[in-house]
């Protein structure tokens, strides 16, 4: 059944299909992909399953060739993307700001809410046929030069430009779109520190969790092995596990191997690296995804990720929602996020890790422990809550 809404026409109110189309740069099937495409995915699945009608434009390079889901609930329209490469800002990016702006004009219609999620978005407040903007941030944190700028002067745009392009397409979203959503109260702190945006036009809207970690049953099962998981950046501290591991007991590193899934910059460093301090017990299993992933991460008995920087922390909430034990930082949003479960270590030192980790897996949680742990990630992350949060505000702007 399709979703509608009542609009104004005249003095007469009008029933209107509501038409959502979301954006997000690259696409869950790029070779560059991370939290923010996998959350925009999971919105549109669900609207889609609701019976809304839900587009999303996604961009890729013109040479580019993705391979999509054939069951995809939802259709694509891909744009082009412009940078250097994947994952490097530059003035180029403006462009991609454009080839978005070109299509999602083209798609709506007077009754269209545009959901962007990203610096794509920066020219979607110029769009005359929009009924509703909303932009909602999922960059993680924002560098000091950005904390209290004063947006009403032109310098300041110019000079941020020049540091750092991509935040000037943020700060264009952000300030035509009709709402600004973001994913933590940690987020909703930053968007105000940095751009100066109302609270009065903002609001927090948590993520959900993916159906595959929800769905698994529990086991009540020895394990052994610790594992990361996610892109192999800095910002996610793919460095911090290896160095921590390092300075377990070489006993207590034979019993429990560490796994490192996924992709990224430092994945040739971190296995230099490995190579360098003895690390036989180190393995590198490339990328994983959905039940593959959740199975990897129920077979371990430590979960860590010591982000450096969250806005949210998806796999932070994946390894809960499993009754997995967590070792984790407590940067960004991750306290906050993880409630009263999860053994998070301040700063960024090497030694307090392996330290929190030797108790993990010298430590017997019970099945019930376990339990409780998932059934309070249900009742705080879903999906399905998080299109309703989307839907009312929709509403509410439309």
């Amino acid at each position: 059944m399709t979703r509608q809404l009542l609009t104004h026409s005249g003095s007469h109110l009008v029933s209107n299909p509501l038409e959502i189309i979301l954006t997000c740069n690259y696409s869950p099937w790029s070779r560059y992909s991370g939290g923010a495409q996998k959350s925009v995915h999971m919105v549109a699945t669900e609207m889609a399953r609701q019976g809304l009608k839900t587009t999303v434009v996604y961009s890729k390079a013109p040479w580019e060739n993705i391979t999509v889901p054939e069951d995809l609930p939802y259709p694509i329209c891909w744009t082009w993307f412009f940078a250097i490469r994947p994952g490097i800002s530059s003035p180029l990016r403006f462009l991609n700001g454009l080839a978005f702006f070109l299509t999602v004009r083209k798609l709506s219609t007077l009754n269209s809410v545009i959901h962007g999620n990203g610096d794509e978005a920066s020219l979607f407040g110029f769009i005359r046929s929009k009924r509703a903007f909303v932009f909602t941030n999922r960059y993680p944190e924002f560098p000091a030069f950005l904390s209290g700028a004063n947006w009403a002067q032109i310098f300041t745009w110019t000079r941020i430009f020049f540091h750092e392009p991509r935040f000037v397409a943020i700060a264009m979203a952000m300030k035509n779109a009709d709402h600004v959503t973001v994913t933590s109260r940690y987020s909703l702190e930053e968007v105000a520190r940095c751009f100066g945006i109302d609270t009065k036009i903002t609001s927090v809207v948590p993520n959900g969790v993916d159906a595959n970690f929800l769905d698994i049953p529990l086991e009540d099962a020895c394990k052994s092995g610790v594992i990361f998981y996610g892109r192999l950046t800095r910002a996610k501290g793919s460095d911090l596990v290896l160095e921590a591991y390092a300075r377990l007991d070489s006993e207590l590193r034979k019993r429990h191997p560490l796994s490192i899934a996924g992709v990224g910059p430092l994945r040739k460093q971190l296995e230099d690296r490995a190579m360098e301090l003895g690390l036989t017990e180190v393995l590198f299993i490339g990328w994983k995804a959905g039940k593959e992933l959740a199975n990897e991460i129920l077979s371990r008995k430590v979960v860590c990720l010591p982000s450096r920087e969250e806005s949210f922390g998806n796999t932070v909430v994946e390894a809960l929602a499993l009754g997995q034990t967590l070792v984790s930082s407590s940067a960004g949003s991750i306290p906050e996020v993880v409630g009263p479960w999860g053994n998070l270590v301040g700063g960024e030192s090497p030694q307090d890790l392996a330290d929190q980790m030797e108790i993990e897996l010298n430590r017997e949680r019970s099945f019930s422990d376990r339990q409780a742990q998932r059934n309070y990630i249900r009742a705080q992350y879903s999906w399905s809550g998080t299109s309703k949060r989307f839907l009312e505000l929709y509403a509410s702007i439309f």
